[in-house]
């Protein structure tokens, strides 16, 4: 279920990207809804009595909208709302409505224009968080193996828009902190040992992996030559229950 909307999955309109530095949600079949707030936090900025002004740049392209800075210090916003039912130094919680979406600002439609941003207050893709929590690990660190460089690659904060790896290499390894992890080497045809926070890295280095299990998180991996597959959020023995090819 969506943590934007009251009653509704999220149908996106408009991705993040080329210059977009949100996405555009409205309710399934393209009807509106009631917004609420993705966590609990302050809402510290707050514009209203703003109309359709098609056009218009910097904040009032925004319309009326609400930025909401969260206990682990990321920022959300909400844009082109029709009505807004907090103001500047509220606390809201998780779930409480906070505005209804309509078409202020720049806008050709009524829509959420919805944004996460990190504590520096840059931009990051929204998607991922439309129903899932904020960051709020980036102590949580893990890094790959990269097997055509033959080395290490820097960390990367778990729960972030960054991921591990060169797209295009194979990797051979992987470190996480704290999660219960294994992959599938593609060499040897089978899964690796469990591994957990450090206590080993999972993976031959050298050999490519083409699965990944990971134990508490959402995860998912890209292939060599492809693309994104689709987010992983359990463990098992179906297809489902990792993220790689088919080999099972």
């Amino acid at each position: 279920m969506s943590r934007v909307l009251l009653d509704a999955e999220n149908q996106i309109t408009n991705q993040f990207g080329s210059n977009h530095t949100g996405v555009d949600v409205v309710k399934k079949y393209n009807e509106l809804d009631t917004v609420i707030a993705h966590s609990d936090g302050l809402v510290i900025l707050s514009q209203t009595g703003m109309r359709n002004d098609k056009g218009s740049v910097g904040t009032k392209s925004y319309g009326n909208y609400l930025k909401i800075k969260h206990n682990d210090g990321y920022y959300t916003l909400y844009a082109h709302l029709k009505d807004v039912y907090v103001k500047n130094g509220d606390k809201v919680k998780r779930g409480q409505k906070i505005g209804y979406m309509g078409d202020t600002g720049n806008a050709y439609g009524a829509h959420l224009h919805f944004e996460v941003r990190k504590p520096d207050n840059k931009v990051i893709d929204p998607t991922y968080y439309l129903d899932n929590d904020l960051p709020n690990n980036s102590d949580i660190l893990y890094q790959s193996y990269d097997n055509k460089k033959k080395m290490w690659l820097p960390n990367v904060a778990i729960n972030t828009s960054e991921y591990v790896g060169n797209i295009g290499n194979e990797m051979g390894g992987v470190y996480l902190d704290k999660y219960r992890m294994r992959v599938h080497d593609k060499v040897k045809n089978s899964w690796l040992p469990w591994v957990i926070n450090r206590n080993d890295y999972a993976g031959n280095l050298g050999n490519a992996i083409d699965g990944v299990q990971i134990e508490g998180v959402t995860y998912r991996v890209h292939l060599k030559g492809g693309s994104w597959l689709p987010w992983v959020k359990k463990v098992d023995n179906t297809p489902n229950g990792y993220a790689g090819i088919e080999f099972l």
